[in-house]
């Protein structure tokens, strides 16, 4: 038996658990999105960073990963491996900052991931009645910022 056989006498302790719900489906939509975006040669962030940066032209690299949730220095090798694929483009900005604007060809990649991205939205929640998806939204901003504050706190607190 593999791993991805299931048991019909198995007994899901965790079924009852929001958390576990919203881990199991975060990892089928996220999954799938991978799936779609992996047809462009690009992973989930570097479509986040293509989407920022045609939504933000001349944002810099320090306010997309704080608005992904990134660490500056991972973003780093994302940033530049869509630069050196001749979708993104830096200019200098003030002092060592640097603005990010997208190449014709990252345009071109944004128009394809968007539509990718808007078929995915439609499969898993195009059949959500208005009001339930505005419910989850608002829950889900709601952890978000929860979670955002703890880990806030942590790092506050291991600093001192």
């Amino acid at each position: 038996m593999n791993a991805d056989d299931k048991s019909p006498s198995l007994i899901d302790p965790l079924e009852g658990f929001l958390g576990y719900q919203l881990r199991r489906a975060a990892f089928e939509t996220m999954s799938a999105l991978l799936d779609s975006y992996s047809e462009f040669g690009l992973t989930l962030t570097e479509a986040g960073v293509i989407r920022f940066a045609q939504a933000n032209p001349g944002c810099t690299q320090a306010e997309i990963g704080r608005a992904l949730g990134v660490k500056r220095t991972n973003l780093v090798p994302i940033v530049n491996g869509l630069m050196s694929g001749g979708l993104l483009e830096r200019t200098p900005a003030d002092g060592r900052s640097h603005s990010l604007y997208l190449t014709a060809k990252g345009v071109d990649r944004h128009r394809r991931i968007a539509k990718a991205g808007l078929e995915h939205e439609q499969y898993f929640f195009g059949d959500l009645p208005d009001k339930t998806r505005k419910l989850l939204m608002q829950t889900f901003r709601l952890l978000r910022d929860k979670g955002e504050l703890l880990r806030a706190r942590e790092t506050s607190a291991a600093s001192k």
